[in-house]
């Protein structure tokens, strides 16, 4: 019998659309109640970014990390 798969992994490779969840920047995540403590490498897309308006992916450790 084969490695059974998680259902997040049948659902990219079925090819459906990942939601990534966007707010306008880290305050209004956490403000959402979406914290890093909370949801642990949560991945959230942030609309102006740490840097201004500039979009960008955060991950989250134990704290949100822009990319």
């Amino acid at each position: 019998m084969g490695k059974e798969i998680a259902r997040g992994f049948e659902r990219i490779r079925s090819g459906e659309q990942i939601q990534i969840p966007t707010f306008t920047n880290v305050a209004a995540a956490v403000a959402a109640g979406v914290t890093a403590a909370k949801f642990p490498r949560r991945i959230i897309h942030l609309s102006a970014g740490g840097t201004g308006s500039v979009p960008c992916i955060a991950e989250s450790d134990d704290q949100f990390l822009i990319h």
